[in-house]
C-alpha cells in the first residue's frame, strides 16, 4: 500500500476523558507544507485519540474514514502555501456541519443482469445493471462482451475519471469531465457508445487503441531484446507488450468509496508473458483516487520479482513529449490534440514513476513505457488533464510546471511541525 504521511497534532490540551460531553476544550492540529513542497489543495490523514472519534474539522473538508491498515482516520482536505504552516480547529460531532463537504471521490463496478451469455458475448434485452463491491471475470469475458458497464471499474475525482478494461487488454481509459459531480453512476446505463460522444458530463476522451491507455500495466514480450529510441526509430523494431492475454483469473474488489476517497484492488493471479506459462506471476494493484485532484495513486504486490513489468503511456503521433524530474519521483507525459471528442482538442496525459524504482524510460511499440526494476513492491501515478476543463493548463509548457508542481508535492508531503 502506498504510505501516508501522518499529520502531526497539537491537543490544547488534551483531555483524559473519554465521554464526549467532557471534551469542552479546544482541538487542533497544526500543519506545515516544507519549502520545497508544491502548492495546491492536498487530502490528508489525521490520527486523533479514541476520545475524539468524530471530531471534524471546522472550516475544511474532512470525513471519518479506515484506512489502509484499517484504523480510523479523519481524512481532511486544505491547501497551504510552501513553507508555511497553519492551524486546523476541530469541532464535536454536535457542533459538526456538513455543509462544506460534498461527494468528490467514487469508485465502481457494475455488471449486466437479466442476460445469457453466447459465447463470449452477454446478451439481453436492454441495459440493466447491478452495481458489485466483488467480481471475479468469467473465462468468456473478452473486449466487447457487453457485460460490465463502461467494460470494467471506473473511478472519478472532481477533476478526472478514468476507467480500466477489465479483460485481456487491461488498458487505462479517460473520462473528462465537465463539472465537480460524481458523474460515473450514470454513465454508459444507456448502451454501451454514448459515453464516446461528448455529454453534459463529460466523455470517453482518450484513444487507447493497442497501447496500455493511460499508465496500465503491462509485460516485456521479450526482455531480451535491447532497444534504444536512437538507434531504432522505426516502430516496428520497437519493444512490444504483452497485456493480459495469459492470466488465469482476474478478480476486482471494492475497498473503500467516500466523499473524499475512493479505492479499489484488482488482483490477477497466474499472469504469464506467453502461452508456456514459464514466467507465471500473480499480481494486485490497488487504485486510489483523492478529491481535488487528478492523480490516481497506484501500488503494486506481486507474487516474486520479475524483470519485464512496465506501465505504459500511449504514444500517439505528433503529441509533445515531456520528462521531468524532481526529489524521488520523475514523470513521462505527453500534451496535444489526442482527445477524441472533438478536432484539435487537447489532453494531457502523464506517467509518474519512482526514480528508485525505475529500470529505465523508453519508447515501446505503441507506448511509451517504464520498466520497473525487479521488486515485490513498488507505486507509481498517473494523471490527465483536459485544458477544456482546466482554464490555467493551456499549453505545454504551463502542463509541465503543473507536473513539476506535482512532483514537489509527492517528494515533499505535508508534515508535522517538531
Amino acid at each position: 500500500m502506498i504510505k501516508l504521511s501522518k499529520i502531526g497534532l497539537i491537543l490544547v490540551p488534551l483531555l483524559a476523558s473519554c465521554s464526549q460531553e467532557s471534551l469542552n476544550s479546544t482541538l487542533s492540529v497544526k500543519v506545515k507544507n516544507p519549502a520545497n513542497g508544491g502548492d495546491g489543495k492536498q487530502v490528508f490523514e489525521i490520527s486523533l485519540p479514541p476520545q475524539y472519534s468524530g471530531w471534524k474539522l471546522k472550516q475544511h473538508p474532512s470525513e471519518w474514514i479506515e484506512n489502509s491498515e484499517g484504523k480510523a482516520v479523519l481524512l481532511g482536505a486544505a491547501s497551504i502555501a510552501p513553507g508555511k504552516s497553519i492551524s486546523l480547529e476541530l469541532l464535536p460531532p454536535k457542533q459538526v456541519s456538513n455543509n462544506n463537504v460534498q461527494d468528490r471521490a467514487h469508485a465502481e463496478l457494475s455488471v449486466r443482469m437479466g442476460g445469457e451469455w453466447q459465447d463470449t458475448a452477454y446478451s439481453a434485452e436492454g441495459f440493466s445493471f447491478e452495481e458489485v463491491t466483488s467480481f471475479t471475470s468469467p473465462p468468456q469475458l473478452t473486449d466487447h462482451s457487453y457485460f460490465l458497464r463502461y467494460e470494467g471499474p471506473g473511478w472519478e475525482s472532481d477533476q478526472m475519471g478514468y476507467r480500466l478494461y477489465l479483460d485481456w487488454r487491461n488498458a487505462i481509459d479517460v473520462f473528462v469531465k465537465t463539472n465537480e459531480s460524481v458523474v460515473l453512476p450514470e454513465v454508459g446505463q444507456d448502451g454501451y457508445d454514448s459515453y464516446h460522444n461528448l455529454s453534459s458530463w463529460g466523455g470517453d476522451a482518450l484513444k487507447v487503441g493497442k497501447s496500455l491507455g493511460l499508465g496500465a500495466l503491462g509485460r516485456l514480450a521479450d526482455r531480451n531484446q535491447e532497444i534504444t529510441t536512437e538507434t531504432r526509430s522505426d516502430s516496428t523494431s520497437k519493444q512490444a507488450v504483452m497485456h493480459f492475454q495469459y492470466v488465469e483469473n482476474t478478480e476486482y474488489q471494492l475497498v473503500s468509496n467516500s466523499q473524499l476517497r475512493a479505492e479499489f484492488k484488482v488482483s490477477y493471479e497466474g499472469w504469464s508473458s506467453s502461452e508456456a506459462k514459464a514466467d507465471s506471476i500473480d499480481v494486485t494493484t490497488h487504485y486510489r483516487i483523492d478529491a481535488f485532484d487528478p492523480t490516481t495513486h497506484i501500488s503494486v504486490s506481486v507474487s516474486e520479482p520479475s524483470d519485464s513489468i512496465v506501465a505504459g503511456l500511449v504514444a500517439h503521433d505528433g503529441m509533445q513529449v515531456i520528462k521531468a524530474e524532481h526529489g524521488d519521483w520523475g514523470v513521462i507525459a505527453t500534451w496535444g490534440a489526442q482527445s477524441i471528442l472533438a478536432d484539435n482538442d487537447n489532453l494531457g496525459l502523464a506517467l509518474v514513476y519512482r526514480l528508485d524504482q525505475a529500470e529505465r524510460v523508453f519508447e515501446g511499440e505503441h507506448d511509451h513505457l517504464v520498466l520497473f526494476k525487479p521488486s515485490t513492491a513498488f507505486n507509481y501515478k498517473i494523471l490527465a488533464v483536459w485544458p477544456k476543463r482546466t482554464t490555467d493548463i493551456q499549453t505545454a509548457k504551463q502542463f509541465e510546471d503543473y507536473l513539476v508542481n506535482k512532483l514537489k508535492m509527492y517528494s515533499h508531503p505535508l508534515t508535522i511541525i517538531n
